[in-house]
């Protein structure tokens, strides 16, 4: 089987890191858009493209029942349920960058969160990590506020460990349609 055959190739140079991974989560939508139910694809698509607005919603603000009230606004408008990607909170600190290149805190009441859901895809991310020197060590700007003009900073390990976890659920995603797909 064609199929079988390109889906073990690419779940193969995932795990040798031999592809990038916006480039395998594009494959694996191409791969299964006729195979597998649309609902089960829309997580490729949010992790290569990103999370939209009307996908997040209720991720303003982390709160006890979220896959509830996500179910429900799914429901209510017909659309498939997005599990939380928790793993796409990322931790770090609102400040400003003071002409010596330090960061330096701000402390607002409004800007207290330290952690913010990071919504771009994987290509964005990619793109990110390539323009970066010491992708380990450096600082990732990912939002604005424009009433106190902090920006949230959080260390490009952390874009590392999403790309990670991405990587990580897409092996396991491909495993279980490999699996589906032998069955048949």
């Amino acid at each position: 089987m064609l199929l079988l055959h390109k889906l073990e190739s690419i779940r193969h140079q995932i795990v040798d890191r031999e592809m990038k991974l916006s480039d395998a989560l594009l494959l694996v939508l191409r791969c299964l858009r006729e195979i597998v139910p649309e609902e089960r694809l829309v997580w490729v698509n949010r992790e290569l493209l990103g999370y939209r607005q009307d996908d997040l919603e209720a991720l303003s603000e982390q709160h006890i029942g979220l896959n509830i009230f996500l179910a429900w606004i799914s429901e209510s408008r017909k659309r498939p349920v997005l599990e939380v990607p928790s793993y796409r909170f990322l931790d770090g600190v609102w400040g400003r960058i003071d002409p010596n290149g330090r960061l330096v805190s701000i402390v607002e009441p409004e800007l207290a969160q330290r952690q913010i859901f990071c919504n771009i895809g994987i290509q964005q991310i990619e793109l990110q990590l390539d323009e970066i020197d010491a992708p380990t060590d450096a600082l990732f700007s990912l939002s604005f506020d424009e009433r106190t003009g902090a920006e949230f900073f959080c260390e490009s390990r952390e874009l590392i460990r999403v790309y990670d976890h991405v990587r990580f659920k897409l092996i396991e995603f491909l495993d279980k349609v490999i699996a589906e797909l032998k069955v048949d």
